[in-house]
């Protein structure tokens, strides 16, 4: 196989790809085996090799092993997305959807219960046994559970729970911080109630069903 047809079919993949969006040799390489017609096996070196050789030209950025970016031409010189953002979004989402979420302190002051600022970034994710490379300010978590599309949200609400007693909490009424965001992850309050049960120890599970129905005595 000539490797100008190797690089257009790369060129082609990568082509359609998010700025921030990783690409992982090992899902180019069943791209480029699907259209060519082999097996992935046939095309794993020649995919190393001139991913090697587009980064070489400048056309990608490698963030670490196996896992590339691209680089984007724009009006004002070339964007490089941040290698660490990469990295993380790659413990977040795959080809079946999510695999990861944030959590920690990290999560909590995003969700607004925390004013204080963590310097590395926690992530609860399938991948737990992923090396970070060092120079990332990010924790690999394993999640109480295999995490899926449907499942994550529940687990970071959970997991926020589970944070509150040890986390430097400073907005004045966290419950209702707490409902509103799980209003806005839109979950039913029977299979929320469920996980804390099968995933998380009873304080957990008694502080989620007080959340939620404090939420509902307000409202009658």
């Amino acid at each position: 196989m000539e490797k100008p047809i190797y690089r257009e079919i790369l060129l082609q993949y990568i082509n359609k790809q998010e700025p921030e969006q990783p690409i992982l040799t090992e899902r180019i390489a069943k791209y480029a085996a699907v259209c060519l017609g082999v097996d992935e096996d046939k095309v794993k070196k020649a995919v190393n090799v001139n991913m090697a050789r587009l980064e070489k030209a400048d056309l990608l950025i490698r963030v670490t092993k196996g896992v590339y970016c691209r680089k984007i031409k724009t009006p004002f010189g070339y964007y490089r997305p941040n290698k660490e953002t990469v990295f993380c979004n790659q413990l977040l989402r795959d080809d079946t959807g999510a695999i990861g979420y944030e959590t920690g302190l990290s999560a909590l002051n995003k969700l607004g219960l925390v004013s204080q600022m963590p310097n590395r970034r926690s992530i609860a994710t399938n991948l737990h046994n992923k090396r970070v490379p060092k120079e990332f300010q990010v924790d690999v978590r394993k999640p109480v559970t295999t995490i899926t599309e449907s499942n994550y949200k529940y687990l970071q609400f959970l997991d926020a729970v589970r944070g509150l007693a040890h986390a430097p909490v400073d907005v004045l009424k966290p419950e209702l911080v707490l409902r509103g965001t799980a209003k806005d992850f839109d979950l039913n309050t029977d299979i929320l109630i469920l996980f804390a049960r099968k995933y998380y120890n009873q304080k957990t599970l008694l502080k989620t069903i007080d959340i939620l129905l404090e939420g509902v005595y307000e409202t009658a």
